[in-house]
């Protein structure tokens, strides 16, 4: 019997570690009812997946898309005159083709960001865990007040979780290509090989840059920069400012995440030698450090939206301030658990915004053709 309603993030998780169950189910055998599914691993597999982390892998790709059909559907602008001009024939051919595979790629689009933040949320769970940086989540989250982590609760042998990963890594692999190929964005290959190579030295390999400081700026670039960018160009085949702006804002909207995070574990952090950023600027600095993101973030998202729709735009930004206030006097209080649900949703409330912002926009352009 289901006592709690799931959510969207959490029933993704669910849909995910069915689709990887033969590596990672693990069973027993009861009397008398042959073999069943060990729940508590089950459910620890699930929580291994970080469902509050995985808005910020598919915010930015919706964002990219929001930005790439504003370009394709601008193709479409031309003068009415005739005979109609050579330039027009072939932005409106250019546009056909590219609506043609819009979804199918941004389909793909997603699958890559969400498999790849599975395979690192995987495969740091495996790097801090055969550390000893999580000896502190060995324990259920209602004794020790932190998330059960797989390899530091003993219950999964470390090279499941490592075979987890890569698992998780192939599926986005195989996703990718499949949208490289399809959109002809050949470049995207290398963007693909360096997410996968910063993915794993976040907390893998002999000196990880996440033990260094730099986590807050690899999720930046990747999360933020090369997932939007990316889903754009693989879509419109071109980028804009305003892309590059969405982009810098999904960016700063990720760091939040991984910002309360390492505010939330900066002691732990820093007594098995983790440098993170949190540890670095200590507990005063990295919540002055998150205050300034979340308004730098706000900052941009205001421009964007009052540029696209001014008015109501304007609005949106007002609506949207909520969560970041929330997340913030979240973290302060030492709810990290909220905090984190909050920033999560931030990312994805800033993709519904700017979407809606962005369909309003060419709204008003198809409008103003038509006079």
């Amino acid at each position: 019997m289901v006592h709690a309603m799931l959510s969207p993030s959490r029933c993704i998780c669910i849909a995910v570690v069915c689709a990887l169950q033969c590596p990672l189910c693990s069973v027993t055998k009861a009397r008398g009812k042959g073999l069943r599914m060990n729940w508590k691993v089950w459910r620890l597999w699930v929580a291994g997946t970080r469902p509050r982390t995985l808005p910020a892998s598919i915010a930015p790709v919706i964002v990219g898309a929001a930005c790439a059909f504003r370009q394709i559907d601008m193709l479409g602008t031309c003068i009415a005159i005739y005979p109609v001009p050579a330039e027009c024939v072939t932005r409106h051919a250019l546009q056909q083709t590219l609506l043609a595979r819009f979804w199918t790629v941004a389909v793909l689009c997603a699958a890559v960001a969400l498999f790849l933040q599975i395979a690192v949320n995987f495969a740091n769970d495996y790097s801090d865990g055969i550390r000893g940086t999580d000896d502190h989540r060995a324990a259920d989250e209602s004794q020790s007040g932190k998330p059960q982590r797989l390899t530091a609760s003993g219950l999964v042998p470390p090279k499941r979780v490592l075979a987890a990963a890569g698992t998780a890594a192939a599926l986005a692999c195989i996703a990718g290509i499949a949208a490289i190929v399809i959109s002809h964005s050949w470049w995207l290959f290398a963007v693909g090989a360096a997410s996968l190579i910063a993915g794993w030295f976040y907390t893998g390999g002999r000196h990880p840059y996440g033990y260094a400081g730099f986590g807050e700026l690899g999720v930046f670039v990747f999360f933020g920069l090369a997932a939007t960018l990316g889903t754009q160009y693989a879509l419109a085949g071109t980028l804009d400012i305003t892309g590059i702006l969405a982009a810098v804002c999904c960016g700063l909207n990720a760091m939040l995440l991984l910002m309360v995070n390492n505010l939330r574990d900066i002691d732990e952090d820093a007594a098995h030698g983790k440098r993170t950023l949190a540890v670095r600027l200590g507990e005063r600095g990295a919540r002055f450090a998150l205050i300034a993101c979340a308004t730098v973030a706000l900052v941009i998202a205001a421009l964007l939206m009052t540029a696209m729709w001014p008015v109501w735009g304007t609005i949106m930004v007002l609506i949207s301030v909520i969560m970041p206030m929330r997340m913030i006097r979240n973290a302060n209080g030492g709810d990290f658990r909220a905090a984190l649900s909050d920033a999560g949703r931030q990312t994805l409330l800033f993709a519904i915004l700017f979407v809606i912002c962005s369909c309003a926009s060419s709204v008003q352009i198809w409008f103003t053709g038509l006079l």
